[in-house]
């Protein structure tokens, strides 16, 4: 070993992972008024020329604004990472996304767990992509309420207590809608 050199669980040793969430099964992601649409987006209201046409679209789109939070904070809770390369498939304040894409990096993936079983009941956490598939699924049904911006069509941005419950799907079906794959890796050899 080269002099000063020592390898320890604090070195970085960055990787990056490529999440995909599909939301285009309308039973799994409704899209019907109540606390359970809305799917998962980054985007709020005014992200879009066209923005929500009724304040139950207005409080969908929050919805999935809430999601997206609730998986920025469980991937967070591992540790310091990076959350780029969005790409969303969704056509204006109205519509409810049907794909979202994102890569997130970590500096020391080390350090994230990978023991215990996945939400779906039968997968066992071996690996860091089915730990953060595992933890963006419960991002996804994590039940949380806030006092929110949300579009309404006749009062413009207003500030309501919006509630979000687990989508129409299990926790099998949710998990089954995320994909995660490595994308870049640093190794260090011996």
């Amino acid at each position: 070993m080269p002099s000063g050199f020592q390898q320890d669980s604090n070195q970085l040793q960055a990787e990056m992972y490529r999440a995909t969430i599909t939301m285009s099964n309308t039973t799994y992601y409704p899209t019907a008024d109540g606390d359970d649409n809305g799917g998962v987006t980054p985007n709020a209201s005014d992200s879009f020329t066209t923005l929500p046409t009724t304040l139950v679209l207005g409080k969908a789109r929050a919805r999935g604004n809430m999601r997206f939070r609730n998986i920025v904070n469980r991937l967070t809770g591992f540790g310091d990472c990076q959350i780029r390369d969005i790409t969303i498939t969704e056509a204006n304040g109205s519509a409810q996304a049907t794909s979202l894409s994102f890569t997130v990096a970590y500096d020391r993936p080390g350090f994230i767990p990978v023991t215990g079983t996945a939400i779906d009941g039968s997968t066992a956490i071996t690996t860091t992509a089915i730990a953060l598939k595992n933890a963006i699924a419960q991002g996804i049904r994590d039940t949380t309420s806030a006092v929110v911006r949300v579009y309404d069509p006749t009062n413009g941005d207003t500030q309501q207590t919006i509630a979000v419950t687990a989508t129409g799907a299990t926790a099998a079906q949710t998990y089954g809608t995320v994909a995660v794959t490595i994308i870049d890796e640093s190794t260090l050899f011996d």
